[in-house]
């Protein structure tokens, strides 16, 4: 379990530090799995960054080994291999995490300019394609391989009440995860004010509009049958509700519904701290809110927050197919392909059962790769994906958060309309990496910044 953790904390280092130098180099961290004695921390400029793929190497390394000595899954009533120890590190989330660090190590972010020349926002070079690809099949194999273990053959769509009152059961989906003591903090943060909450997260315009119709074709399209005039009234994939309170939505069990038109007891007008972007967060809180806001009685629930989920290792593995073998082509010792994949995951989580739209972006790998990217973002809305997503796909990260205002008509009609909320102007391509903190570089010269700090 400490070699899991060593490695989970050491991805922590790569995710958040490594990245592309000035100079066309990727770097990591500086690898160190030894006591440093107190001689040595004097003198922190023997001390450098190790490349990136020796990070990946040594956190590939603690995984493997982390493997071989804990147990798959946790099961049974045995005292420290059973079902009381779910959640902790296992087999499972060892070789989850693997895949995770091997498909970051193929993303076009973390390529050296020999493989991969980044030439600007959201535009990038591969400059030789035979090296690009072999991280990629590497990623893909290796996926493939952990989809071939106990337990993750079949895919488990993420049922929304394990997250904030799913007891101590086992999940069919998470493989590692933390969790808040019996508590309301996450109601107390997230809540809309009117529910004696703080509205602290947000969901965007952008994510709602990211969600396809239930008939799998993006609200974009016309065949969605999406009316801007009536947003709410098409059918969506399931994770729209999952994730969302929106005009008009019962808001859990209460008996009254989301108003965030003017005067309406969920907009600004009411409470300063009410959404700015005319939508509420679902994911993560308790829905009973007819039981839990009772005024005379403190009311709690065990939430869940999942760090390695099953669905992961199908979405890396359905990306690094797509990038090495295309769309329908299943990999070498492969039974499956990216399509057959996103296909399953629309299905069972989206509730899509319509393939027409799948089907056309299946034309070609660049196109289902958008579909891919896609699926990752309602798939892991609000898990701390999507900010590191954008980063190692090298894709604009200066698009503006929108918003819906709706407003009532003399008529009482509703209208609705996309508006400004705030400009991201993220426009340097320093952004895709962060920056060494200022102190171990004052402390430490032989430690190279990220390209642009």
């Amino acid at each position: 379990e400490a070699l899991f953790l060593r490695a989970w904390c050491s991805f922590q280092l790569l995710q958040m530090y490594g990245g592309k130098t000035d100079d066309g180099e990727v770097l990591g961290y500086p690898i160190v799995t030894r006591y440093i004695t107190p001689e040595e921390s004097a003198h922190p400029e023997n001390f450098k960054r190790d490349t990136y793929e020796d990070c990946v190497k040594q956190i590939c390394e603690d995984c493997e080994t982390a493997m071989s000595l804990l147990p798959l899954t946790y099961s049974g009533g045995d005292a420290i291999l059973g079902d009381i120890s779910f959640g902790r590190a296992s087999g499972l989330a060892a070789a989850a995490l693997k895949a995770r660090v091997l498909l970051y190590a193929a993303s076009p972010a973390y390529q050296s300019d020999r493989v991969v020349k980044l030439n600007g926002m959201g535009d990038y070079t591969i400059i030789d394609q035979t090296t690009y690809k072999a991280k990629w099949e590497r990623a893909a194999l290796y996926a493939y391989e952990v989809l071939q273990m106990q337990g993750m053959a079949t895919y488990a769509a993420l049922v929304p009440n394990e997250l904030y009152d799913g007891g101590d059961a086992q999940s069919a989906e998470f493989l590692f995860r933390t969790f808040v003591g019996r508590s309301h903090d996450i109601e107390t943060r997230h809540y809309p004010p009117y529910y004696y909450g703080n509205a602290q997260t947000i969901p965007s315009q952008n994510l709602a509009a990211s969600f396809p119709a239930k008939n799998g074709f993006p609200i974009d399209d016309p065949r969605s049958l999406y009316d801007a005039d009536d947003p709410y009234a098409c059918e969506r994939d399931n994770r729209f509700f999952v994730n969302l309170y929106y005009q008009g939505r019962q808001f859990g069990a209460n008996a009254s519904y989301i108003d965030v038109t003017p005067g309406g007891k969920d907009s600004g007008y009411l409470d300063v701290k009410a959404s700015r972007s005319g939508y509420y967060l679902a994911k993560f809180i308790n829905a009973d809110v007819a039981n839990f806001l009772k005024p005379l009685e403190e009311q709690d629930s065990r939430h869940y927050y999942p760090m390695l989920r099953k669905g992961e290792v199908w979405l890396n593995f359905a990306e690094a197919s797509n990038e090495v073998w295309g769309p329908k082509v299943a990999g070498p010792g492969c039974s499956m392909s990216a399509y057959d994949v996103i296909r399953v995951i629309r299905e069972k989580s989206g509730g899509i059962t319509n393939t027409a739209y799948l089907d056309e972006m299946a034309g070609t790998p660049e196109s289902f790769r958008k579909l891919i990217q896609n699926e990752r973002r309602i798939e892991f809305a609000f898990e701390n994906q999507r900010f590191w997503d954008l980063r190692r796909w090298l894709l604009p990260l200066n698009e503006s958060i929108l918003g819906m205002e709706v407003t009532r008509r003399d008529d009482s009609s509703e209208n609705f309309e996309v508006k400004l909320v705030e400009e991201r102007p993220l426009n340097d391509i320093r952004y895709y990496y962060l920056p060494l903190p200022y102190d171990e570089l004052q402390k430490n010269p032989n430690l190279k910044n990220n390209k642009g700090w």
